[in-house]
């Protein structure tokens, strides 16, 4: 399976995270510019053990661009670097 990250907004205001899994887009229910460091810490969170559980099958491709990949770690206080290890 083929999964894509991605953001909504702009570099300055982030509005939601997109994950894109064959045919399905999920995106964030909260406006991550709105909802203040403690949910961003637990969205951040949640969003390391799913790409955890995602990347287990070989099948699947987690693709985040190099240009997302670091708004998608400042705002969601994930440490620099760590969305590098999913990407095949």
């Amino acid at each position: 399976m083929k999964i894509k990250l991605g953001c909504r907004g702009t570099s300055d205001a982030v509005n939601a995270i997109i994950i894109k899994m064959d045919d399905l887009t999920l995106v964030t229910a909260d406006n991550i510019f709105l909802i203040g460091e403690e949910n961003r810490n637990k969205m951040g969170e949640n969003l390391i053990k799913l790409l955890d559980t995602l990347s287990v099958d070989i099948m699947n491709d987690i693709e985040i661009g190099d240009k997302v990949m670091p708004i998608i770690e400042r705002e969601l206080n994930i440490e620099n670097g760590a969305l590098k290890k999913y990407v095949a």
